[in-house]
């Protein structure tokens, strides 16, 4: 039945969607690649919503039901029939009902993936992006599995940016020689931002921050950025860790740049941006210790700027701890990017904890680089490590939890937070409809 009723309702929220768009004629900022999807929509969405009307997607809501639902300001009604009726009912009323443009944005910041081959082709054949900012691609990108390889997920990916009209713009991490590569022939106008000393947008430095005190453990992030006027911004992260997250600031900038939204706003915006639950968040846990939680989902490129972060950190007591799950829908590709994994993170870390069956490749590799076996443990489930590390943690020690989100190592980061009972609040998949799974 759930198969049948879904291509329908799919097809209704689409259709609903897509009239809105004609009806109000937002301009809309379109967000892809392989990394850095939400937390860019997110960075962006806290940048133009101080000076425009604006709906962003929520949480990741970048899929085929997940876009409509965007664009229409409706939730996920998960398994519930009463629920999908209501937001068909409600969807039919924006589209088609008496005239509300009071209630609909100026802005829409939607982020767009692709799980499958034509997945964004069928995406912007009804979604037209003003701007599309493409983040940053993987030699080995999630969901590669049902692709023939990582150069048709780059084609879809690219989708978004041919979609673009003459008179929009494109905006793409110059240090990505991918997308930099597949940009160059496009005539649409184009705007860059990075590390990279030509980018419109530079980088132009990153720097931890650490608590005061005799653990010293890290705090947040603080980016210097160069404008194309010339002009320095400092801007301070609260809570979250990793130089990669320099790059949706800097994204967000490139936006603030063409909206003509002044660049000391666009900062101070910044300076209170969270990027959402479960990528590189600092959480406070016991002993005290430091949990980076990037427990949202797993990509080989993203464990290796998590495994970046985490060696870059410099405290004086406590040990530096990985526990890293499978990383889901990488076919033919999984075990050497695992293996991989592992030869990063052996260097790294005093401990390894690796959790389900392809992550026994990320031990194979961390053993390969010298990693002592006892140093080395393994779990079938999070259920199991979360048991394991609340017992090994000890103050000063800084913990990275990562995996795919079927691994559920949400799970890991609630053992060993500081205040458990506040778990809603800072983990992701906390929802009633995620306890049974």
């Amino acid at each position: 039945m759930k198969a049948i009723l879904k291509p329908i309702l799919i097809s209704i929220l689409i259709l609903e969607a897509k009239a809105a768009v004609r009806r109000y004629k937002p301009r809309i900022i379109a967000v892809t690649g392989s990394v850095g999807k939400t937390s860019t929509k997110d960075a962006i969405y806290a940048v133009v919503s101080g000076t425009f009307v604006t709906r962003k997607s929520e949480k990741s809501f970048n899929s085929e039901i997940g876009l409509p639902l965007a664009v229409l300001g409706l939730p996920n009604a998960w398994s519930s029939i009463s629920g999908w009726a209501s937001n068909i009912w409600e969807g039919a009323l924006v589209a088609f009902g008496p005239r509300r443009k009071a209630h609909f944005p100026e802005l829409l910041v939607l982020e767009v993936g692709a799980d499958h081959p034509g997945d964004i082709a069928r995406a912007v054949s009804w979604i037209v992006p003003d701007i599309a900012v493409l983040t940053r691609m993987s030699s080995t990108p999630v969901h590669v599995e049902y692709f023939s390889g990582p150069e048709e997920v780059l084609h879809e990916k690219m989708r978004l940016a041919l979609a673009v009209p003459h008179d929009g713009l494109v905006i793409v991490n110059a240090d990505d020689p991918l997308f930099m590569g597949e940009v160059a022939g496009l005539s649409v106008r184009k705007a860059t931002y990075g590390e990279n000393k030509d980018a419109d947008v530079r980088i132009a430095m990153t720097e931890f921050a650490y608590e005061d005190g005799p653990l010293s453990l890290p705090k947040g992030l603080d980016v210097d950025i160069d404008t194309k006027a010339h002009q320095s911004l400092k801007i301070s992260l609260q809570g979250v860790l990793g130089t990669h997250l320099a790059y949706p600031v800097a994204a967000a900038m490139a936006v603030a740049q063409e909206l003509n939204i002044d660049p000391e706003v666009a900062a101070k915006a910044l300076s209170t941006f969270e990027p959402p639950k479960g990528r590189m968040r600092i959480l406070s846990g016991k002993g005290p210790s430091a949990v980076l939680d990037d427990t949202y989902n797993s990509s080989p490129i993203a464990v290796e700027e998590a495994l970046k972060a985490l060696d870059k950190i410099s405290f004086n007591r406590g040990r530096k701890i990985a526990a890293l799950a499978d990383m889901k829908e990488l076919g033919a590709f999984s075990d050497d990017a695992h293996i991989k994994v592992g030869e990063l993170a052996g260097g790294i870390v005093h401990t390894l904890v690796v959790v389900g069956e392809a992550a026994r490749a990320i031990a194979r590799g961390a053993r390969g680089v010298g990693l002592a076996e006892d140093r080395i443990v393994a779990f079938d489930t999070s259920a199991e490590a979360a048991e394991f590390l609340a017992e090994f943690v000890r103050a000063g020690d800084v913990v990275l939890v990562k995996g795919s989100q079927s691994m559920r190592m949400e799970r890991v980061s609630k053992a060993l937070i500081y205040d458990p009972s506040a778990a809603p609040e800072l983990l992701v998949r906390q929802e009633k409809e995620w306890e049974t799974r």
